[in-house]
């Protein structure tokens, strides 16, 4: 059995900012999704980050002030739970699907060192797939953005709830077990999947940064490597 044939988790997090250095999770979604279709939430909190919510990601998301207020959990006791979860993936082998892992990882990363927690597992062992990085390598010259909603459209996979961290994840995982079916050269398995992302990001990226150089573009060239950001 192929990875994208057996049972895949997610992870997803909204946060107050796009920088993984200084941005606070607002949200943490980690799901089990199951073969036949079914699925659980594994980790599904919101968290009061303890500084201002910007207008423009209660915007994006509908999660207010009011909502961390309420229901937010103290970001040490949901972080914690959520490196519990992951670590029992590791241990039992199951891959965690992220879309642009570089963001999600790092942030995950920061926060548990913000919080004096333990760090993340290293990849590998955790087998993380990530979807934006397989869909670059395997159909590299198509035009258009890359965001989650674009990428799910091209494999007709619905994305219900766009920018909560249910919806993005279920989509997440459907765009994986999509790309994996109609590109059988990615059904590669554990160590093997990890080491064929981290080289395609790393085409992937020397072929941008050439074309920048090429076109002689204002913006810096990417350095991050795949999955740390």
């Amino acid at each position: 059995m192929a990875w994208h044939e057996g049972t895949l988790t997610a992870l997803d997090l909204e946060a107050t900012g796009v920088d993984t250095r200084t941005a606070r999770i607002i949200e943490v979604g980690l799901f089990r999704f199951e073969a036949d279709g079914s699925s659980e939430a594994l980790v599904d909190r919101l968290i009061d980050p303890g500084v201002p919510l910007p207008p423009k990601v209660t915007e994006l998301t509908g999660i207010g002030p009011d909502d961390l207020a309420a229901n937010g959990g103290i970001p040490a006791d949901v972080l914690t739970a959520t490196l519990a979860v992951i670590t029992s993936l590791v241990d039992e082998g199951i891959p965690i699907v992220v879309y642009n892992a570089n963001y999600d990882w790092p942030l995950l990363a920061n926060e548990l060192a913000r919080h004096a927690l333990d760090p993340l597992p290293a990849v590998p062992p955790t087998i993380l797939v990530d979807p934006l990085v397989l869909d670059r390598h395997v159909d590299r010259y198509r035009k258009g953005q890359r965001t989650l909603g674009t990428v799910a459209g091209h494999y007709g996979v619905s994305l219900e709830g766009a920018h909560r961290a249910a919806g993005d994840a279920a989509a997440t995982v459907a765009v994986a077990r999509a790309i994996a079916e109609r590109y059988p050269k990615i059904q590669v398995d554990g160590a093997d999947l990890v080491a064929l992302q981290i080289k395609a990001h790393t085409v992937w990226k020397d072929s941008f940064n050439a074309y920048l150089a090429k076109v002689g573009a204002s913006r810096p060239p990417i350095t991050e490597e795949w999955p740390t950001g």
